[in-house]
């Protein structure tokens, strides 16, 4: 391990199979994707399209969102008003985000082109704006990949930056989006002015190939990744560049969330957790 890092183990397992349900009706497949932490809420999306909300050993079925033949989701966002944004992937032919109100009706965001691979997905509340990450694929890989900023009523886009490959997730920290790129290898830290950027900088590299990322506190978010060896490792990245591995197993890393304490991370068939 290198000199100043930290490892940690985990906290706790949980496994949805065995966790009580709120209702009986309610049948929660254990198999997390993207995850969304808002106090003591987690919001999890599941492989099949399901979005459920935890609360403690509690939980509820919010809505299923309808995929495409080997589809999955990308990430969730909360707003204040409690509507989830959900990026659906698409692979290629059906790439959206979907508005899930606190009732729990889905809606399509109409104006997104549906053709780019959509992932990641971060609200600004305060611009009351969404920025989702894009890419396209072809027999040499993802490319072509964007952070595109997007109306979280209608959907219409407008770029916000370009030059990646394979941008997977997206967290918002005040004036600053950090994105992982998975073909890159690496973490980018974009500065925004006005909604724009104005700077892009390499935040974190030799991670292996970085995958969820999730604000952790003010100045740092928490990225988790898929070393070069196959283990699942999770590591928390302050905004001036320095890192800390916080834990590293025998597990496929996928979305990541904090409530600023402790960090969940989805896996396949159980969800982590880890204090950093």
């Amino acid at each position: 391990m290198a000199a100043g890092m930290r490892l940690a183990g985990p906290a706790a397992m949980l496994d949805f199979a065995l966790a009580p349900a709120s209702d009986d009706a309610l049948a929660v497949r254990a198999d997390p994707s993207a995850l969304a932490c808002v106090g003591d809420l987690l919001f999890v999306a599941e492989t099949t399209g399901a979005i459920v909300e935890y609360c403690g050993a509690r939980h509820r079925r919010i809505a299923d969102l309808e995929l495409v033949t080997t589809d999955t989701i990308g990430g969730i966002a909360h707003a204040p008003d409690g509507t989830l944004y959900v990026t659906r992937v698409g692979n290629g032919e059906a790439g959206a985000i979907l508005r899930v109100d606190p009732a729990g009706q889905v809606r399509t965001l109409p104006w997104l082109p549906v053709a780019p691979y959509r992932s990641g997905i971060a609200y600004d509340a305060a611009a009351h704006v969404l920025y989702t990450t894009q890419y396209v694929k072809s027999r040499s890989g993802a490319s072509e990949g964007a952070i595109v900023e997007c109306d979280p009523d209608t959907g219409a886009p407008s770029m916000v930056l370009d030059g990646f490959l394979h941008p997977v997730a997206i967290a918002k920290l005040g004036s600053i989006l950090v994105v992982t790129d998975a073909r890159q290898r690496a973490v980018f830290r974009v500065e925004l002015s006005a909604g724009r950027a104005v700077r892009r900088l390499q935040l974190a590299t030799g991670l292996g190939r970085p995958y969820g990322v999730c604000g952790f506190d003010a100045d740092s978010v928490i990225v988790s990744s898929r070393a070069d060896d196959g283990a699942g490792e999770l590591h928390r990245i302050w905004l001036d560049g320095q890192t800390a591995q916080i834990a590293r197993g025998s597990w496929d890393p996928r979305g990541v969330a904090s409530d600023g304490a402790s960090v969940f991370v989805a896996t396949v068939g159980q969800l982590l957790s880890f204090r950093p």
